[in-house]
This record gives structure tokens, C-alpha cells and sequence, in this order.
């Protein structure tokens, strides 16, 4: 009969060095996907939730803005204090600010600060 052979295997039917690398290396994609996607997603977020506030700002006062976003923060489960969140309005805008910071364990051992900062400035729209 024929014998096929695969390239995934090498004469003795066992997985080559080859393949046992490219298993590797997937592996090692999937885990840093797995670690830094969630901070990073989070982050468009919460980005997207402070640009709406602050093109609804012309319904509520400063402290009300800072209270929505500090809501939306804990939901989020993010390392924010109300003294991170920076609310200035000007002649016709509003510029909402904020930082934080977020640490990725990897296996325990070593630990990556990834560091975020939203800042957003929209028009202010006259009360209706």
C-alpha cells in the first residue's frame, strides 16, 4: 500500500522540532492574548463611556460626571479614584481627563504595568 507521509511527523511517526516549536510559539500568543486583551478592552470602553459623558455634559454639573464615570469604573473593576478623573469646562467645550494603571501577572512571577490615559474634549451643547 502507500504510505503517506505527513509534515507534521517526521520518519518514526513523532511529532518534529519543527512542529513542537510552532506549538510553542502558538501557545505563547495565546497566553499574552489572554493576559493583555482584557486591559486593553476595558480601556476602548471606558474611553467610549467618557466620550458619551462628555457629549452630555451640558445636563449635568461636574461632580454628577465624575460620579457617572466612578460608577462605570467599578463595573469595569478599574483602579480609579475620584481624584484621578480631572473635569475642566471652558467657552464651549468640556475636557474630561483621567489616568490609571493596570498590573498583568505572568505566571506569577513577573508583573507588567500597563499604563492608560483617556483624555476626551467635545463641544458643549446648549441645554434644551
Amino acid at each position: 500500500m502507500f504510505k503517506t507521509e505527513s509534515r507534521w511527523m517526521n520518519k518514526n511517526g513523532k511529532a518534529s522540532a519543527g512542529t513542537l516549536i510552532w506549538i510553542l510559539l502558538i501557545a505563547a500568543v495565546v497566553y499574552g492574548g489572554v493576559k493583555f486583551a482584557p486591559p486593553y478592552i476595558t480601556y476602548y470602553m471606558m474611553k467610549t463611556e467618557v466620550e458619551n459623558d462628555a457629549q452630555t455634559a451640558h445636563l449635568y454639573d461636574d461632580q454628577k460626571i465624575v460620579s457617572l464615570i466612578m460608577i462605570r469604573a467599578k463595573e469595569f473593576e478599574l483602579p480609579i479614584d475620584e481624584k484621578d478623573i480631572v473635569v475642566e469646562r471652558r467657552e464651549g467645550e468640556i475636557e474630561i481627563s483621567l489616568n490609571y494603571k493596570v498590573d498583568v501577572n505572568f505566571f506569577t512571577g513577573y508583573v507588567k504595568t500597563l499604563f492608560f490615559d483617556i483624555r476626551t474634549v467635545k463641544p458643549i451643547k446648549a441645554k434644551q
